[in-house]
């Protein structure tokens, strides 16, 4: 990694980068991988480089997301109960993951080098996801590759190779390829939207039909996707018949799909995922969210000859046990103490919520100092529980700002969390689950500079260089709105 770095700074020198961008380029090739590779990626979208240094930026982009702590985006399947999963939820959103860093550098590079964007995407590893347990609440969510796949075969051939169907043996070399719950969404979406012709639509179909057969063995993936599978099945099949090609392959290979998943080993908690509501047809017992509703859905949509319909005995599981852990959070003593002091701040002693008027009173400005001061003494724990710790109190600090009205009381607050995330030691173990708070308070300081003084002049003075670089960031590729609401 370092001798690229250094091939490329006399280019960078050489070249016409402007002043104020320069130091922060410096910045971020000191930062951990993540960050190093994030804030490339956003410093070439300026338009005030010249075109060869933004593709070199995004080429160190590229190599620096190896580094990333993370390797794979994911998701929360079960966000029922609250807790750790919303949290995570957010933090893979930021799209700091290895494989996400990359995809947004091939992403950023089609409009600039069309073939390097096609190099750089086959230099990513085919995607081997692991099998997720019944213990975990997170499965992966790999969306992205597949939308960056169809943006390169679509704009990265020209002239022969565009003529000799070489886009199309990409996009089926892909879609052979799963081997996870979590690629059938995604895959069937880039086939539903690729406008190809009918031949290669019924070549990429096939490759599907072909993939999916061979999927079993992870039943979180699979409750957890199962919704929007069925979803995609059923536009490809209804596409298929528009064009006047045989649905049968894509049918037979989605069924044969349901029954290795549905009568494999199951997790006990299935009801919880989200996914599976969508499916409760006419019932909402426990076995019908573990299998009957998802095969009365194929009944009705597909069963016609030749296709069969699933019957009970292909969709009954073979055991059911298993389930999540980690998802209840605020357990310990301290915790629940700092929670009882919060509800106090937003309720008083009959259940009734507080007034704004009540809240602008000496007592409740005590009692919320009181609270921060609560919340700065809770002391971390073993390391072991520091991410889960430090989740918690994020979650306490951003539970007051909800309910604190704008203003001197909501700065302090924000000041206080600001102090807590500077130095924190999650920020080298947990990089990306650290960052989220800090992306999020510099994002409420870009939306409203004015509005909080001490936080701008507190992120400014920062020694932190990870928050330093960000705060950089926003001054020379801002964030528009849109990219920085979803977070909070």
């Amino acid at each position: 990694m370092k001798p690229f770095v250094f091939l490329l700074v006399p280019f960078l020198c050489g070249a016409a980068v402007p002043n104020e961008i320069a130091p922060v380029i410096d910045m971020a090739r000191n930062a951990p991988g993540e960050f190093a590779a994030d804030a490339l990626i956003r410093i070439a979208s300026t338009d005030r480089l010249e075109k060869p240094v933004r593709v070199q930026l995004l080429e160190e982009a590229f190599q620096r997301a190896a580094e990333a702590q993370q390797p794979f985006k994911r998701k929360a399947a079960i966000l029922k109960v609250g807790g750790s999963a919303a949290f995570l939820q957010h933090v893979y959103q930021q799209n700091l993951d290895g494989l996400s860093l990359r995809l947004r550098a091939v992403d950023a590079m089609l409009p600039l080098d069309r073939a390097k964007a096609r190099t750089l995407f086959l230099q990513i590893a085919p995607l081997e996801l692991p099998k997720v347990t019944c213990d975990d609440y997170l499965v992966y969510d790999v969306g992205l590759f597949y939308d960056v796949l169809a943006r390169v075969a679509q704009q990265s051939f020209t002239g022969k190779d565009a003529t000799e169907s070489k886009p199309i043996q990409l996009l089926e070399q892909f879609t052979r390829a799963i081997q996870s719950s979590a690629q059938v969404e995604p895959v069937a979406r880039m086939i539903s939207t690729s406008g190809v012709e009918n031949n290669d639509f019924e070549t990429l179909l096939t490759a599907l039909a072909a993939g999916m057969s061979r999927i079993y063995g992870d039943d979180r993936s699979f409750t957890a996707w199962l919704n929007p599978i069925g979803q995609e099945i059923v536009g490809l099949s209804e596409q298929a018949r528009k064009r006047n090609i045989s649905e049968l392959p894509l049918i037979e290979g989605y069924r044969r799909f349901l029954v290795n998943n549905l009568s494999g080993q199951r997790c006990a908690d299935d009801d919880l995922v989200e996914s599976t509501q969508s499916y409760t047809l006419n019932s909402s017992s426990h076995a019908d969210t573990l299998g009957s509703a998802a095969a009365d859905y194929f009944n009705q949509k597909f069963a016609k000859p030749p296709i069969q319909p699933l019957r009970e005995e292909e969709v009954t599981p073979a055991k059911i046990e298993g389930a999540a852990s980690g998802l209840r959070s605020c357990q310990d003593a301290e915790c629940k103490q700092l929670a009882v002091e919060y509800r106090g701040l937003i309720f008083d002693t009959s259940g009734t919520p507080l007034t704004a008027a009540q809240k602008e009173s000496t007592e409740w400005r005590n009692r919320l100092q009181q609270f921060l001061n609560s919340i700065a003494n809770w002391k971390d724990g073993s390391s072991d529980n520091d991410a889960g710790q430090f989740r918690d109190k994020c979650a306490l600090f951003s539970s007051l700002l909800g309910v604190i009205p704008p203003g001197a009381d909501r700065e302090r607050v924000l000041l206080s969390w600001f102090n807590y995330l500077q130095g924190n030691r999650v920020e080298q173990t947990d990089r990306v689950g650290w960052f989220l708070p800090v992306n999020t308070l510099i994002g409420r300081v870009a939306l409203d500079p004015l509005g909080l003084g001490k936080l701008t002049d507190a992120l400014r003075k920062t020694s932190d260089p990870v928050i330093a670089l960000y705060v950089e960031l926003e001054r020379i590729a801002p964030r528009t709105p849109d990219q920085i609401l979803p977070l909070m």
